[in-house]
Formats: C-alpha cells, sequence, structure tokens
C-alpha cells in the first residue's frame, strides 16, 4: 500500500468498540453514583425482571440478545452482588431468576439513572441527525433477516 488511497476502510468492529468506549464509562460512573453494585451489564437483566417478575436464564439471554453462558454469568455474578434470587423451575432444568429485595432497592434507585442515559442517548441521536436507539435497532433487525457471515460472503461474491 504505497498511498493512503489503498489504505483499508475503517472497520466495523473498530467503530463499534470506539464507540463503546466512549458511552460504557459514563454509564458506569451514572450507575454507581445511584448503586455502587450496578454495572451496565446488568441492566438486561433487571429491565427483563421488571417486565416479567420472573424468567428463565434463556428467557433473559434472549431478551438482551446475548448467548445463555454470557447471561450465566452476569447472573451468577447478580446474584452473588445479592440483587438476584436463583430456583429451580418447573421442570427442575431451568432455573427461575427473580431480583431479591436488595435487587428491588437497587431498581428503586437506579430509576432517574435510567432515565438520564435514555435522555442522554436520545440528546446524542438528535446531534448525530438520527433516532440513535431505532437505528441500531435496525441494524439488529436487519441481522435477524440475514446475518453477517452472509452479507460478508455476499460482499466477496460480488467483489470477485
Amino acid at each position: 500500500m504505497d498511498s493512503m488511497n489503498d489504505a483499508p476502510p475503517i472497520g466495523l468492529g473498530t467503530v463499534l468498540r470506539a464507540l463503546l468506549a466512549q458511552l460504557e464509562p459514563a454509564v458506569e460512573n451514572a450507575y454507581s453514583t445511584c448503586d455502587p453494585l450496578m454495572r451496565s451489564r446488568y441492566y438486561p437483566v433487571m429491565r427483563e425482571l421488571l417486565v416479567r417478575q420472573q424468567a428463565t436464564v434463556g428467557e433473559i439471554a434472549e431478551a438482551a440478545g446475548v448467548s445463555q453462558p454470557a447471561m450465566t454469568q452476569t447472573i451468577r455474578q447478580m446474584s452473588e452482588d445479592g440483587l438476584l434470587e436463583i430456583g429451580i423451575g418447573d421442570d427442575r432444568r431451568a432455573r427461575l431468576v427473580k431480583l431479591s429485595a436488595r435487587g428491588e432497592l437497587a431498581v428503586a434507585s437506579l430509576q432517574p439513572a435510567w432515565r438520564a442515559v435514555a435522555e442522554a442517548a436520545r440528546g446524542l441521536g438528535d446531534d448525530a441527525g438520527l433516532d440513535l436507539i431505532a437505528s441500531l435497532q435496525g441494524v439488529l433487525d436487519a441481522l435477524d433477516e440475514k446475518d453477517f457471515s452472509t452479507r460478508i460472503a455476499e460482499a466477496r461474491g460480488a467483489g470477485a
């Protein structure tokens, strides 16, 4: 590669990691001012449990869009932090998860931070000229229709 014109494009992963590196510390700080145990990766669990009251690990993982092993690790940590109670489901295989009394107190103290993060995200989207959450959800929906590996394979075929 002799010139800047031959430089490869900026990678999608690079941009996504840079975005997360900008957002995550600010969110973590906002949460920690309300509850020192709260982590941003706990939010999807708490949100789902506020909707359902109790759910299996698999249901929470699906709602959050992550793997069950990743969600199992998060739920284990939240349980160790005293935020969740874990019981056995009807079929004795599935584990049922619900907020503990400590978790319910955390939710109450975190509501203002969650609203502030949502409002900041709306403002960021406005500054960027888009509905940030809707745009990202649209990307996820498009990936549900056709995964990124397929898209890469098709792009390779189109360039050949």
